[in-house]
């Protein structure tokens, strides 16, 4: 089994700026009662190169989130107190990412990557910080539901 997933978009037809929050609305089954979700947000060039932008982490058992106090890009996570993962049942999470501000340009694509363990020989994190393991062994399972947003500017 992989110890990461990454989701690359085909080639920007033009360029785009995103500035502002990016949040991931993931839906993901786990065997565990616990795990890490953490996320790195890359632009690829035409050669291939990925410059990371952005990151972001939620602990799976401090995933209640202030719905009445939270944004599009910006959920509230109280982290107050851990409720376990249901081992084999779906679970939503809102996960935001650092603000960043960047400008894809035309060709490049956009990456995401996601993982439990950043602690592993084959993922480099951003800033060679790394977040001490959660401590449970589970097999994940990511939805097809799963959305990245991210806040483009229009243009206009």
């Amino acid at each position: 089994m992989p110890g990461q997933l990454s989701w690359t978009s085909d080639p920007l037809p033009d360029d785009i700026d995103m500035v502002g929050h990016p949040e991931l609305r993931l839906t993901a089954t786990s065997s565990a009662t616990d795990t890490a979700w953490i996320l790195l947000l890359q632009d690829v060039g035409p050669d291939g190169k990925a410059t990371d932008i952005t990151q972001g982490w939620l602990r799976a058992s401090m995933r209640h989130v202030d719905e009445d106090a939270s944004r599009t890009g910006r959920p509230v996570l109280p982290m107050q107190a851990r409720v376990p993962v249901p081992p084999g049942e779906p679970v939503d999470y809102r996960i935001p990412l650092v603000a960043n501000a960047r400008r894809f340009q035309r060709g490049h694509r956009i990456r995401l990557v996601l993982t439990s363990d950043d602690n592993r020989e084959d993922f480099q994190p951003m800033l060679l910080f790394s977040h001490a393991p959660v401590g449970t062994a589970g097999v994940n399972t990511v939805h097809s539901s799963s959305r990245l947003l991210l806040p483009i500017l229009d243009g206009e």
